[in-house]
């Protein structure tokens, strides 16, 4: 609110002294207030979530795609969902963001290792200064993924990179996952955290 008055001031020129904010200032400022409110839907937007969807991964939310560097110089693509997702939609999320993330670079092809499939399961109790109290935990399935661009051996599992990425993403867009299914994967999930 204080932003747009600001930015309302300034724009129109009949500030005198009440906002003392350059154009610089009220960009920050509204790019702050843009970020905290994108924040707070993707907190929103995590906790009732019942599968992942294309997006990347958060410091508020492990569910997303995330893409980090291995040592040997291929990239480690992960994609994580709440327990009612299946690992084959997560795997098309981790593929589909390697896809893309490859095309991003202009690489023409890529070549994925098998899906690496896991669970974790959240704590169930966190300390504070008047001891442990009890929340609710966040278990989430993730998938991984090791990925190799432009590599020099030919076969099947090379892909193209921009048709592999445009595929993925209109399939997932397009994709419903079956209650029975969602059920399914969100019992194995709390079976194996003990739930």
């Amino acid at each position: 609110m204080i932003v747009a008055r600001a930015r309302n001031c300034f724009q129109s020129g009949l500030c005198r002294g009440r906002y003392r904010l350059g154009k610089r200032s009220v960009l920050i400022a509204g790019a702050a207030a843009s970020l905290l409110g994108g924040c707070s839907a993707n907190l929103a937007d995590a906790s009732t979530a019942s599968i992942a969807a294309y997006q990347p991964a958060s410091l508020f939310s492990p569910n997303g795609y995330s893409v980090s560097a291995n040592a040997d110089g291929s990239l480690h693509v992960t994609a994580a969902g709440p327990p009612g997702t299946p690992a084959t939609r997560l795997e098309k999320i981790a593929l589909a963001r390697a896809a893309e993330y490859g095309d991003e670079q202009r690489a023409k092809t890529f070549k994925a290792t098998a899906a690496q499939i896991g669970i974790t399961c959240g704590k169930t109790k966190v300390s504070n200064k008047d001891g442990q109290i009890s929340v609710k935990p966040l278990d989430y399935r993730i998938v991984a993924v090791d990925v190799t661009y432009e590599p020099k051996e030919q076969g099947a599992d090379v892909r193209p990179t921009r048709q592999t990425a445009l595929a993925l993403k209109a399939e997932l867009q397009s994709e419903s996952v079956p209650p029975e299914v969602e059920a399914a994967a969100s019992q194995e999930v709390a079976q194996h955290c003990g739930r």
